[in-house]
C-alpha cells in the first residue's frame, strides 16, 4: 500500500523542540504529537555512550542517577564546538541533535503508517551562521534523510507566514516577531514581500535570556522565604539535597509560572527531609520579581525597532508573540506600548507551523522534482546545489582550498540579491573586465555575485587598497563569491596596527553578497562571533558594523560587515582593541 508523501518541520528548541506535519488524512498542517502527553518534548539529551543517547523525558528522568551524563540544551553547545566530550566519550555535536532528530522522526512516521517523510524542514535562529545551521543538516544526514530533502528557514520568517495565514498583509507592511523561549529570546522584524514571503530586516537577540532565568528568579525568592522559617532548610536544598529532591522543586516553580499567566495565585511545592512544606505566590510578588528581566527583553525589542527605522507603534502591522515565555500577561502588557500585539493558537508550536506554511507556498511556484528554495539567509546544504553540473565543481573547488596561515586579504563583493537553488550551467571563467553588471551577467549562478578580480577591488574602500599589496585569487566563499588576497604593504598606513612588529603578521579578509552582508551584521550585533565579549563598533547610518574580540593576549580579531557595499570582512592578528578601533577608521570601513 502506498502512501501521501508527507512534510515534517522541526523546531528544535533550546529548552523544548516541537513539530508540525501535513497530516495523513487531511493533508493539512496539523502539530505533532511529541508524547502522550503533550506537543513538546525536552531538547535534552542523556549520553550513556556515543551510541545509546537517551533523549526528552527519559533524558531528565535518567540524569537523576548519573549528571555527568547529561546535557539539557544540545542547542546550546552548536556552534561553540564541532565536538563534545559528555560522559567521557568525545562525539560530533551533531550526533547530540541527531538523537532528539531521529526520536521526532519516530514519532511522525508512527503518524503516517511507518512512511519516512518526503521532506524535513528545520527551522533556526536568525542570527545563526551557516555552519550553525550545518551542525542540523548534518545531524538529518546521519539519521537518513536525504540531503535534497532537507530546508532549512530561519524562526521568525517561519512564525511570521504562520501569522500571515489568518492575516492578510500586504507588501510592504512590517511585522516583528518576539519569540521569548524556554532559555532564549530573539527579536526579528520583517517586512512583508509577497504572500507568504517575508525578508528580516532586523533582528536581535539574547542566548542568556529566557524562561529559565524567570524560573531562577522565584527559586530565589523561595529560598529567601524559607530562610526567615528554617535556614538549615535552605542550606540543605542547596548543598546536600539528592537530584531528584532539587528537580522536583524546580518541576513545582515551572508549574507556578505557569499558572500565574492564568491565575492570581500560585503553590510551590518544596520538598524537606522530613516530608514537605508549601509556599503561595502572587502575580504581583511574581511580576516584581521578574520586572528587570522583562525591562531587558523590551530595551532589546526597542533596539530591534529601531534597527529597522520603526520609531512608531503605528508603523508596525504587529508585534507577534511567539515561545512559552511570551505567554506572560507582564510581558504582553508592556510590549502594548511598542506595537499592537498579536498571539495565535500555542506560542510554542508556531514556528513548527508556519514553516510548513513557508515551504507550501514555495512549494507551488518550483518545478518538479526540484529542491525547495529557502529565503534569503537561509542555508541549503551546499552539496546540494540544485543538481547542476557547475555547482558540482563549485564544492570540489571549495573544499579544495586550504586555508593558510599567512598574511593575506581576501576580497568578494556582491550585489543586491536572494538566495536561489542552483546555477544557470555556465562555464567558470570570469568575466573580462568591465562593468559590475557584465561580470555578474558573465559568471551569473542567480545570485548575482561579482567574480571580477578588478570590480572587486574597485569597491574596496581607498585607504585600505592603498594598504595592501601583492593582490591575487586565491579561491571562492562558501557562497560561490571569489576571494582574492593581498599581503600589507610594510610602510602602509595600516602597517603599525599588527600584534607584531611587521605589516605581513596580521590579515584580513572580506566577502560576501548583499543578504550574507546583511545577516552578518545581525551576526555582529549579537556577539555571535565573540560570544557577547567582543566590543561593538558602528557607523552612524547604521550600514556597517564591526566587533573587536579577543583570541590570545595582545591578539583580537575583528569581524566586520556593510549592507551599503555588500563587503564582509575579518582580520585577525590586531594589536589591541584600540588598535582596532583605528584600523576600521583609519582603513575607511567605518567612517
Amino acid at each position: 500500500m502506498s502512501f501521501a508523501p508527507w512534510t515534517l518541520a522541526i523546531d528544535f528548541g533550546t529548552s523544548n523542540s516541537a513539530a508540525a506535519h501535513s497530516g495523513a488524512t487531511s493533508g493539512g498542517i496539523e502539530t505533532l504529537s511529541l508524547s502522550h502527553t503533550s506537543n513538546l518534548m525536552p531538547s535534552a539529551v542523556y549520553v550513556a555512550a556515543p551510541d545509546r543517547i537517551t533523549v526528552g523525558e527519559a533524558a531528565v528522568d535518567a540524569a537523576q542517577h548519573n549528571p555527568s551524563c547529561y546535557v539539557a540544551s544540545p542547542k546550546r553547545l552548536i556552534g561553540a564546538d564541532p565536538t563534545c566530550t559528555i560522559n567521557g566519550h568525545t562525539m560530533p555535536t551533531y550526533a547530540l541533535v541527531a538523537a532528539v532528530l531521529g526520536a521526532i522522526v519516530q514519532r511522525g512516521k508512527a503518524a503516517h503508517a511507518g512512511a519516512p517523510p518526503e521532506r524535513l524542514v528545520f527551522t533556526h535562529p536568525e542570527a545563526w551562521a551557516h555552519q550553525q545551521v550545518r551542525v542540523l543538516i548534518d545531524a538529518a544526514t546521519s539519521v537518513g534523510i536525504h540531503p535534497s530533502a532537507i530546508t532549512t528557514i530561519s524562526e521568525p520568517r517561519a512564525a511570521a507566514a504562520h501569522y500571515s495565514r489568518s492575516h492578510a498583509m500586504q507588501p510592504g507592511a512590517k511585522i516583528a516577531v518576539f519569540d521569548f523561549g524556554g532559555g532564549t529570546l530573539d527579536i526579528a522584524v520583517l517586512t512583508v514581500t509577497a504572500m507568504n514571503a517575508f525578508q528580516v530586516i532586523a533582528a536581535r537577540g539574547d542566548n542568556g535570556l529566557g524562561g529559565k532565568n524567570l524560573d531562577a528568579l522565584v527559586q530565589r525568592w523561595v529560598e529567601d522565604r524559607l530562610t526567615d522559617r528554617d535556614p538549615n532548610l535552605v542550606s540543605w536544598l542547596r548543598r546536600q539535597a539528592p537530584v531528584d529532591v532539587v528537580a522536583n522543586l524546580q518541576d513545582s516553580i515551572r508549574r507556578a509560572k505557569e499558572l500565574l499567566s492564568e491565575s492570581p495565585s500560585a503553590t510551590i511545592t518544596v520538598p524537606t527531609p522530613s516530608g514537605r512544606t508549601t509556599l503561595q505566590i502572587t502575580r504581583d510578588e511574581f511580576d516584581e520579581l521578574i520586572g528587570p528581566a522583562v525591562g531587558q527583553a523590551l530595551q532589546l525589542t526597542r533596539a530591534a525597532l529601531m534597527d529597522a527605522g520603526i520609531t512608531h507603534p503605528s508603523q508596525l502591522t504587529a508585534l507577534y508573540l511567539t515561545g512559552g515565555s511570551s505567554r506572560i500577561p507582564l510581558i504582553q502588557q508592556r510590549l502594548h506600548d511598542l506595537g499592537p500585539v498579536a498571539t495565535l493558537d500555542d506560542p510554542k508550536t508556531v514556528v513548527a507551523q508556519g514553516a510548513l506554511v513557508v515551504v507550501g507556498a514555495e512549494n507551488v511556484s518550483r518545478q518538479p522534482g526540484s529542491p525547495i528554495i529557502p529565503g534569503a539567509g537561509d542555508l541549503m546544504p551546499s552539496w546540494q546545489g540544485g543538481g547542476s553540473p557547475r555547482s558540482g565543481r563549485r564544492s570540489g573547488r571549495i573544499a579544495a582550498i586550504a586555508v593558510a596561515a599567512i598574511a593575506v586579504v581576501g576580497i568578494t563583493v556582491g550585489t543586491v540579491a536572494t538566495m536561489t537553488s542552483g546555477d544557470d550551467g555556465s562555464d567558470d571563467n570570469p568575466a573580462s573586465p568591465g562593468s559590475a553588471t557584465a561580470a555578474a551577467d558573465s559568471e551569473s549562478d542567480g545570485s548575482g555575485i561579482v567574480t571580477d578580480e578588478n570590480q572587486l577591488m574597485a569597491l574596496v574602500p581607498g585607504p585600505l587598497k592603498a594598504a595592501v599589496t601583492n593582490c591575487r585569487k586565491s579561491g571562492f566563499s562558501s557562497n560561490g563569491a571569489l576571494k582574492v588576497t593581498c599581503s600589507f604593504s610594510g610602510t602602509g598606513a595600516l602597517a603599525d596596527l599588527g600584534s607584531h612588529s611587521t605589516a605581513a603578521s596580521y590579515f584580513i579578509v572580506l566577502y560576501g553578497d548583499e543578504p550574507d552582508a546583511r545577516q552578518r551584521i545581525v551576526n555582529i550585533r549579537n556577539g555571535i562571533y565573540s560570544a557577547g565579549k567582543g566590543t561593538l563598533v558602528e557607523n552612524a547610518d547604521r550600514t556597517s558594523a564591526a566587533e573587536i574580540r579577543e583570541q590570545s593576549s595582545s591578539d583580537y580579531t575583528i569581524d566586520y560587515a556593510n549592507t551599503a557595499t555588500s563587503l564582509e570582512a575579518t582580520v585577525f592578528g590586531i594589536g589591541s582593541i584600540d588598535q582596532g578601533r583605528t584600523f576600521l577608521t583609519r582603513s575607511g570601513l567605518i567612517a
